[in-house]
Parts: C-alpha cells; sequence; structure tokens
C-alpha cells in the first residue's frame, strides 16, 4: 500500500494491489470516513493533471450517486508502518 496524496483531516489516497482508492472524510452530524475505488478515468485525469484528488472529494461530498457501486467496506486506511516518515 501506498499514499500517493494525502489533506491532513481530509483525504488520502492510496494504491494498493494495483488499485487506487480515497478515502476521505464526510462530514454532517456524525463524522465519517468513506472510500472509493477509482475508475481508470478518474486515475488518468490525475496523471495527466487535469483533476486531483481534492477536486474528486469535493465532487464526491456533493454527490454520493458519484460514486455509488465503488464504496469500498471496510474503509481503508495504512497502516502505522506504511504511513510516509514512519
Amino acid at each position: 500500500m501506498q499514499v500517493l496524496d494525502r489533506k491532513r483531516y481530509s483525504y488520502l489516497l492510496l494504491e494498493t494491489d494495483g488499485e487506487w482508492i480515497l478515502t476521505f472524510l464526510l462530514g454532517g452530524p456524525i463524522e465519517r470516513d468513506v472510500s472509493v475505488r477509482l475508475t481508470p478515468a478518474e486515475i488518468t485525469a490525475i496523471e495527466d493533471g487535469d483533476a486531483s484528488a481534492a477536486d474528486l472529494v469535493e465532487r464526491f461530498r456533493a454527490e454520493s450517486s458519484a460514486y455509488e457501486g465503488r464504496q469500498v467496506t471496510p474503509t481503508v486506511w495504512p497502516s502505522r508502518d506504511e504511513e510516509p516518515g514512519a
């Protein structure tokens, strides 16, 4: 598992077993975390600089149907020893 991008207290973009997974915090009456498996088009957009993880988080927070059927349960977080600088 590799951390590709992160914004503290907001999101974490991970690559694991060839998949890119975006885990982000979703506010509301109860704060919860959500992990979404990215599509090849979303990955390419990030790699090409046409989009960012932050852009996807904003879209996903605004419209949960944008990631319908791609949610990963349980949510994905790196272990302590996989964190950069650990």
